[in-house]
Protein backbone atom coordinates (compact mmCIF):
# COMPACT_ATOMS: atom_id res chain seq x y z
CA UNK A 1 0.00 0.00 0.00
CA UNK A 2 1.24 3.43 -0.73
CA UNK A 3 -0.48 6.36 0.82
CA UNK A 4 -0.10 9.89 -0.42
CA UNK A 5 -1.32 11.64 2.73
CA UNK A 6 -0.01 10.60 6.15
CA UNK A 7 -1.69 7.63 7.83
CA UNK A 8 -4.52 8.27 10.20
CA UNK A 9 -7.85 6.88 11.19
CA UNK A 10 -9.70 4.58 8.82
CA UNK A 11 -11.64 6.35 6.11
CA UNK A 12 -14.96 7.57 7.40
CA UNK A 13 -17.59 9.91 6.18
CA UNK A 14 -17.27 10.19 2.42
CA UNK A 15 -15.13 7.60 0.65
CA UNK A 16 -14.69 7.22 -3.12
CA UNK A 17 -13.15 4.00 -4.47
CA UNK A 18 -11.68 3.94 -7.98
CA UNK A 19 -9.97 1.21 -9.95
CA UNK A 20 -10.40 -0.96 -13.00
CA UNK A 21 -12.85 -3.83 -13.52
CA UNK A 22 -12.27 -6.75 -11.15
CA UNK A 23 -9.87 -4.89 -8.86
CA UNK A 24 -12.05 -5.16 -5.74
CA UNK A 25 -13.91 -1.83 -5.60
CA UNK A 26 -17.31 -3.33 -4.74
CA UNK A 27 -15.80 -5.72 -2.22
CA UNK A 28 -13.97 -2.87 -0.51
CA UNK A 29 -17.11 -0.71 -0.54
CA UNK A 30 -18.98 -3.49 1.21
CA UNK A 31 -16.24 -3.82 3.82
CA UNK A 32 -16.18 -0.08 4.52
CA UNK A 33 -19.92 0.41 4.55
CA UNK A 34 -21.73 1.11 7.76
CA UNK A 35 -25.48 0.96 8.20
CA UNK A 36 -25.76 4.73 7.84
CA UNK A 37 -23.48 4.88 4.77
CA UNK A 38 -24.78 2.52 2.11
CA UNK A 39 -22.51 1.95 -0.88
CA UNK A 40 -23.23 3.98 -3.99
CA UNK A 41 -22.59 1.72 -6.97
CA UNK A 42 -21.94 3.82 -10.05
CA UNK A 43 -22.62 0.78 -12.24
CA UNK A 44 -26.16 0.63 -10.84
CA UNK A 45 -26.74 4.31 -11.62
CA UNK A 46 -25.05 4.22 -15.05
CA UNK A 47 -26.48 1.12 -16.75
CA UNK A 48 -30.03 0.85 -18.03
CA UNK A 49 -31.73 -2.17 -19.60
CA UNK A 50 -29.75 -4.08 -22.22
CA UNK A 51 -26.41 -2.59 -21.13
CA UNK A 52 -27.58 0.81 -22.35
CA UNK A 53 -26.03 3.76 -20.53
CA UNK A 54 -28.44 6.31 -19.13
CA UNK A 55 -27.95 9.84 -20.49
CA UNK A 56 -24.87 11.45 -18.89
CA UNK A 57 -26.77 14.38 -17.38
CA UNK A 58 -29.26 11.97 -15.76
CA UNK A 59 -26.40 9.82 -14.47
CA UNK A 60 -24.49 12.76 -12.97
CA UNK A 61 -27.70 14.09 -11.38
CA UNK A 62 -28.46 10.67 -9.83
CA UNK A 63 -24.92 10.48 -8.43
CA UNK A 64 -25.39 13.97 -6.98
CA UNK A 65 -28.61 12.89 -5.25
CA UNK A 66 -26.88 9.84 -3.75
CA UNK A 67 -24.09 12.06 -2.43
CA UNK A 68 -26.43 14.38 -0.55
CA UNK A 69 -26.12 12.01 2.41
CA UNK A 70 -23.80 12.92 5.24
CA UNK A 71 -21.84 9.67 4.77
CA UNK A 72 -21.30 7.55 1.67
CA UNK A 73 -19.00 5.02 0.03
CA UNK A 74 -18.87 5.35 -3.76
CA UNK A 75 -17.65 2.45 -5.85
CA UNK A 76 -16.86 3.38 -9.44
CA UNK A 77 -14.72 5.01 -12.05
CA UNK A 78 -17.04 6.72 -14.55
CA UNK A 79 -15.20 9.88 -15.71
CA UNK A 80 -18.19 12.26 -15.56
CA UNK A 81 -18.96 11.31 -11.96
CA UNK A 82 -15.31 11.39 -10.86
CA UNK A 83 -14.83 14.82 -12.43
CA UNK A 84 -17.99 16.21 -10.85
CA UNK A 85 -17.78 14.77 -7.34
CA UNK A 86 -14.58 12.92 -6.33
CA UNK A 87 -13.15 16.11 -4.85
CA UNK A 88 -16.03 16.14 -2.33
CA UNK A 89 -14.78 12.91 -0.71
CA UNK A 90 -12.89 12.80 2.56
CA UNK A 91 -10.85 9.89 1.20
CA UNK A 92 -10.20 8.52 -2.29
CA UNK A 93 -8.90 4.97 -2.49
CA UNK A 94 -7.35 3.72 -5.72
CA UNK A 95 -7.43 -0.09 -5.77
CA UNK A 96 -4.73 -1.01 -8.27
CA UNK A 97 -3.74 -4.70 -8.11
CA UNK A 98 -1.53 -6.20 -10.80
CA UNK A 99 -3.34 -7.44 -13.91
CA UNK A 100 -2.41 -11.05 -13.11
CA UNK A 101 -4.60 -10.77 -9.99
CA UNK A 102 -7.44 -8.56 -11.25
CA UNK A 103 -8.19 -10.22 -14.59
CA UNK A 104 -8.68 -13.80 -13.29
CA UNK A 105 -10.97 -12.36 -10.59
CA UNK A 106 -12.98 -10.61 -13.26
CA UNK A 107 -13.13 -13.82 -15.32
CA UNK A 108 -14.42 -15.84 -12.33
CA UNK A 109 -17.01 -13.18 -11.46
CA UNK A 110 -18.24 -12.88 -15.04
CA UNK A 111 -18.52 -16.65 -15.49
CA UNK A 112 -20.33 -17.00 -12.13
CA UNK A 113 -22.84 -14.33 -13.13
CA UNK A 114 -23.43 -16.03 -16.48
CA UNK A 115 -23.80 -19.55 -15.09
CA UNK A 116 -26.06 -18.47 -12.20
CA UNK A 117 -28.04 -16.09 -14.41
CA UNK A 118 -27.55 -13.32 -11.85
CA UNK A 119 -29.52 -10.16 -12.48
CA UNK A 120 -27.24 -7.18 -12.96
CA UNK A 121 -27.69 -3.48 -13.61
CA UNK A 122 -30.89 -2.43 -15.32
CA UNK A 123 -32.22 -6.00 -15.06
CA UNK A 124 -29.56 -7.27 -17.46
CA UNK A 125 -27.96 -10.71 -17.28
CA UNK A 126 -24.70 -11.97 -18.75
CA UNK A 127 -25.05 -13.88 -22.01
CA UNK A 128 -22.54 -15.93 -23.92
CA UNK A 129 -21.84 -12.86 -26.09
CA UNK A 130 -21.38 -10.48 -23.18
CA UNK A 131 -18.89 -12.95 -21.73
CA UNK A 132 -16.79 -13.58 -24.86
CA UNK A 133 -18.04 -11.11 -27.48
CA UNK A 134 -16.55 -7.78 -28.50
CA UNK A 135 -18.44 -5.88 -25.74
CA UNK A 136 -17.30 -8.29 -23.02
CA UNK A 137 -16.15 -6.78 -19.73
CA UNK A 138 -13.15 -9.12 -20.00
CA UNK A 139 -11.91 -7.44 -23.19
CA UNK A 140 -12.98 -4.01 -21.97
CA UNK A 141 -10.85 -4.41 -18.84
CA UNK A 142 -7.77 -5.06 -20.92
CA UNK A 143 -8.53 -2.27 -23.37
CA UNK A 144 -9.03 0.49 -20.78
CA UNK A 145 -6.51 -0.53 -18.12
CA UNK A 146 -3.76 1.92 -19.09
CA UNK A 147 -6.24 4.75 -19.66
CA UNK A 148 -7.92 4.23 -16.26
CA UNK A 149 -4.58 4.07 -14.48
CA UNK A 150 -3.56 7.37 -16.12
CA UNK A 151 -6.88 8.92 -15.10
CA UNK A 152 -6.41 7.78 -11.51
CA UNK A 153 -2.85 9.07 -11.42
CA UNK A 154 -4.12 12.42 -12.71
CA UNK A 155 -6.90 12.41 -10.12
CA UNK A 156 -4.37 11.87 -7.33
CA UNK A 157 -2.17 14.65 -8.69
CA UNK A 158 -5.17 16.98 -8.87
CA UNK A 159 -6.25 16.17 -5.29
CA UNK A 160 -2.76 16.03 -3.76
CA UNK A 161 -2.86 19.60 -2.45
CA UNK A 162 -6.31 19.22 -0.91
CA UNK A 163 -7.56 17.83 2.39
CA UNK A 164 -8.70 14.62 0.68
CA UNK A 165 -6.89 11.57 2.08
CA UNK A 166 -5.41 9.60 -0.84
CA UNK A 167 -4.65 5.89 -0.63
CA UNK A 168 -3.31 3.74 -3.46
CA UNK A 169 -3.51 0.03 -2.76
CA UNK A 170 -1.53 -2.23 -5.08
CA UNK A 171 -1.97 -5.39 -3.04
CA UNK A 172 -4.13 -8.33 -3.88
CA UNK A 173 -6.88 -8.61 -1.30
CA UNK A 174 -8.76 -5.49 -0.23
CA UNK A 175 -9.44 -7.13 3.16
CA UNK A 176 -5.72 -6.59 3.83
CA UNK A 177 -6.19 -2.90 3.10
CA UNK A 178 -9.09 -2.61 5.55
CA UNK A 179 -6.92 -4.28 8.21
CA UNK A 180 -4.04 -1.87 7.57
CA UNK A 181 -6.00 1.35 7.54
CA UNK A 182 -8.03 0.38 10.62
CA UNK A 183 -4.89 0.35 12.75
Amino acid sequence: MSEVNPPGNPPAGKVWIVGGPGCGKSTLAGLLTESDAPPVSLDTLFWGPGWTPVPEDTFVAEVGKALEAERWVVDGQFPAAVAAYAHTADCVIWVDPPLYLAWPRLLRRTLRRWIRREELYGGTRETFWTVVGPRSILWYALKVRAEQRRANHDLFVRLSGSDVRLIRFRGGDVRDLVGRIAR
